[in-house]
C-alpha cells in the first residue's frame, strides 16, 4: 500500500488536485497502522477521493499514474487501476472515486461518456475537509477518512448497496466497537466527553461508539444528516442496517451477543440524534 500511495500522492501533488484515502483503505491505515487495531475483514485495495471541478481533472491524474508504467487499466472499468509494486512485483488495485464539481445537486456522479453508471458521493467534500494526515513512513504523509468520516461514508454505502453487499454494515459495527480504543479514551475521561461515560455506565466501548455518534454529527451537512437519519431510522427499534450488523463476525470486546451489538448501536444512534438536534437550535 505504501508504494502505491507514495505514487498517488506525488501524481496528485503534480496535478494539484485534493485527494483522501478512504474505503476500507482508510480503516486499515487509521486503525491498524496507527492504533494497532486489526480488523476483521481484510482488503485487498486501494480507495481514493478526488476534489475534481470536471472530468479532465479525473483523466488528468489516471493519465499520471498511467504513465508510471506501474499503473495498467484493464477492461472499461475507468474507475479502477491496476498496480504492480516496482521494487516487490506486490499487486494490488486502486478505486478512484471522483467528487466536487462534478455531482449533482443529489450529490451523484454519472460516469462518463454515457453516464449510465452512477454513483452517490454525499459526504466525500465533508471526508476531505476533516482528512487526518498520516505519516505511512518517513518522507511520506498522506490525508486519511477520518473515523468519523468513515463511518459517515459507510451508512451512504450501505444505504446504496445493501441489496446485493452487507459489507459495509459490518465494517460500521467495526467503528462503532473500537472508537474509544482508536485514540480516545481520554477524551471519554475529560470534561468534553465524560457525560457519555457516566451515562453509559463507565463502558468505555459503549461511550466510544456515543462519541463516535457525536463526532460524525459534528461534520455532516444538512443533506448527509438526512440520508443518515434514514438508515439508522431513529424511532425503528430493529432498522436494518442494525439487522444486517447482527448477522456480521466483526470482533468487538464484550461478545459479539445480540445485545452488545444492539447497545453500541443504540448508544451511536441516540447520541448523533441528539447532537444534530443541539446543532439545529444553535
Amino acid at each position: 500500500m505504501v508504494a502505491l500511495l507514495r505514487e498517488v500522492a506525488a501524481a496528485a501533488s503534480e496535478k494539484s488536485i485534493e485527494w483522501f484515502v478512504g474505503g476500507a483503505s482508510a480503516r486499515d491505515v487509521v486503525l491498524t497502522h496507527v492504533y494497532d487495531i486489526e480488523p476483521t475483514r481484510a482488503t485487498a485495495d486501494v480507495d481514493i477521493g478526488i476534489s475534481i471541478e470536471s472530468w479532465a481533472g479525473h483523466e488528468t491524474l489516471r493519465t499520471a499514474l498511467l504513465t508510471s508504467g506501474h499503473f495498467e487499466q484493464r477492461g472499461s472499468a475507468t474507475h479502477r487501476l491496476h498496480y504492480q509494486a516496482p521494487e516487490t512485483g506486490a499487486r494490488t488495485w486502486l478505486d478512484i472515486v471522483p467528487f466536487g464539481g462534478i455531482a449533482d445537486d443529489g450529490g451523484e456522479i454519472a460516469w462518463p461518456p454515457d453516464q449510465v453508471m452512477r454513483m452517490n458521493v454525499a459526504g466525500f467534500e465533508q471526508a476531505l475537509q476533516v482528512a487526518v494526515p498520516v505519516r505511512m513512513d518517513a518522507d511520506l504523509v498522506v490525508p486519511v477518512a477520518s473515523l468519523p468520516a468513515q463511518a459517515m461514508l459507510k451508512i451512504i454505502a450501505w444505504k446504496d448497496r445493501h441489496a446485493v453487499d452487507r459489507k459495509d454494515a459490518t465494517d460500521l459495527l467495526f467503528l462503532l466497537a473500537w472508537y474509544g480504543e482508536a485514540g480516545n479514551l481520554e477524551r471519554l475521561y475529560a470534561d468534553d466527553a465524560f457525560d457519555l461515560i457516566e451515562r453509559h455506565e463507565h463502558d468505555p466501548d459503549i461511550g466510544g461508539a456515543a462519541l463516535l455518534g457525536r463526532d460524525m454529527a459534528g461534520i455532516v451537512t444538512p443533506e448527509v444528516r438526512d440520508q443518515i437519519l434514514a438508515v439508522i431510522a431513529p424511532d425503528d427499534p430493529s432498522p436494518l442496517i442494525l439487522t444486517h450488523m447482527m448477522a456480521s463476525r466483526a470482533r468487538i470486546f464484550g461478545g459479539d451477543t445480540a445485545e452488545r451489538i444492539n447497545q453500541l448501536f443504540d448508544a451511536f444512534r441516540q447520541e448523533f440524534v441528539a447532537a444534530v438536534q443541539r446543532g439545529s437550535r444553535t
